[in-house]
């Protein structure tokens, strides 16, 4: 075995050059440890148009307005979790419900709080720009959610100018249970929902709802356009950076 002395003759330096970052949108993201289901279908969308990096947020998994204020106090944290030394160019909140009790204003300060002045989103911010997007006005809305939820979620709904012509609620307790919900279950809910409603837009809540994969499959079968709180989160980051979201197969809202 060589001496460090020794080492230090035997090392051979090599020289090297640098290239700059890849040419594709970062997008910070920040979950919760609740969350089954955004990072697997966040891989099915981004392709190579965008780099997401991701941390997570301590949750108790607890449908309720008070277990989800409690958030608050790590999202900043969790940022700057996010790849140290790398720019991001969009902040991202992958917690509908969450965002819908913080506040879009407090949840994009706490976002981009160690990221410097870039945009940010969450899914709520990004589902009412997609229905403005898609020119409808009388949204119905999939929740999974107790009704502690929903009533926020309706009620500012209907500050921000919509119409809520139908709102079907599964009444689920526990975040992480939201994920088990199947596609027979959506599919049926929605027959519930959607006769007679008038409804433009279907908004199907919740990141943990494990809806992507039969978007396209929903809207064949009902004729309106499909939003989930993953499919909007992902094409409002890209809008905010002045990129189209190309994801065919996936609805409406990602595939114009």
């Amino acid at each position: 075995m060589l001496t460090l002395d020794e080492f230090k003759k035997f090392e051979i330096p090599l020289p090297y050059t640098t290239e700059g970052r890849l040419d594709r949108v970062h997008i910070g993201l920040v979950q919760l440890n609740t969350d089954h289901s955004l990072e697997m279908d966040w891989a099915k969308l981004i392709g190579t148009q965008a780099a997401v990096f991701s941390s997570r947020v301590f949750s108790t998994s607890e449908m309720n307005p008070e277990a989800l204020d409690t958030i608050t106090a790590g999202v900043s944290e969790a940022t700057s979790l996010i790849a140290i030394g790398l720019p991001m160019d969009v902040m991202a909140f992958g917690c509908t419900s969450a965002s819908i009790v913080i506040g879009e204003e407090r949840v994009a300060e706490l976002l981009t709080k160690n990221r410097g002045d870039i945009p940010a989103t969450n899914p709520w911010a990004a589902a009412q720009a997609a229905f403005k997007h898609l020119g409808a006005q009388k949204i119905a809305v999939f929740a999974p959610y107790p009704t502690g939820v929903n009533y926020p979620l309706y009620q500012q709904l209907l500050e921000a100018g919509f119409d809520v012509p139908a709102l079907g609620a599964l009444g689920i307790e526990n975040d992480t249970d939201i994920t088990t919900i199947s596609k027979e279950s959506m599919l049926e809910g929605l027959g519930k929902l959607l006769p007679g409603s008038g409804a433009e837009v279907v908004f199907m809540s919740c990141t943990n709802l494990r809806a992507l994969d039969h978007i396209q499959e929903m809207e064949d079968a009902f004729g309106v356009p499909i939003v989930t709180s993953t499919t909007a989160l992902f094409w409002h980051a890209m809008h905010l950076v002045g990129r189209k979201a190309q994801c065919p197969g996936y609805g409406k809202l990602l595939d114009q």
